[in-house]
């Protein structure tokens, strides 16, 4: 018969591993909720920037949300909570939105620069039978 023998990996270093897994989540958790105070103080900002800078990302925002409620009215109220529990991450999102539509607008102005017009004038006309075509008939002949 064969016998095996199984590795033992040391305790210490996996009860290692799961403090060190609880503390990046706790710090994770720490730097999420500073940004959300951050963004709640904004929030009013963010989103009187937004009607500023582009009011139809803000209608189109309320229009997503009544037309969920209408049609879809478990999702559409799923939506509302998380759009009162993430308010000032969605005034974000929303002010983001308006200020790239900004930003695109006065990219696409047109501007148009001076041009002149040049006359057409009569093209010299090339003889092609000067340019005839090798035909090579063996593979072979090329390496010659």
């Amino acid at each position: 018969m064969n016998n095996f023998q199984f590795k033992s990996y040391n305790k210490t270093n996996s009860w290692l591993g799961l403090i060190l897994v609880f503390v990046v989540v706790f710090l994770i958790y720490i730097v999420i909720q500073s940004i959300y105070k951050l963004f709640l103080v904004l929030a009013p900002v963010f989103i009187i920037l937004a009607a500023i800078l582009d009011y139809r990302v803000l209608m189109k925002f309320g229009i997503v949300i009544y037309e969920l409620l209408r049609y879809r009215t478990l999702l559409g109220i799923l939506a509302v909570i998380f759009t009162v529990l993430g308010f000032p991450f969605v005034s974000a999102a929303l002010f983001f939105n308006a200020f790239m539509n900004f930003k695109t607008k006065r990219k696409d102005k047109k501007k148009y620069i001076e041009y002149e017009e040049v006359e057409e004038k009569d093209a010299e006309v090339l003889d092609l039978d000067e340019f005839k075509k090798v035909k090579v008939n063996n593979y072979e002949d090329l390496f010659e």
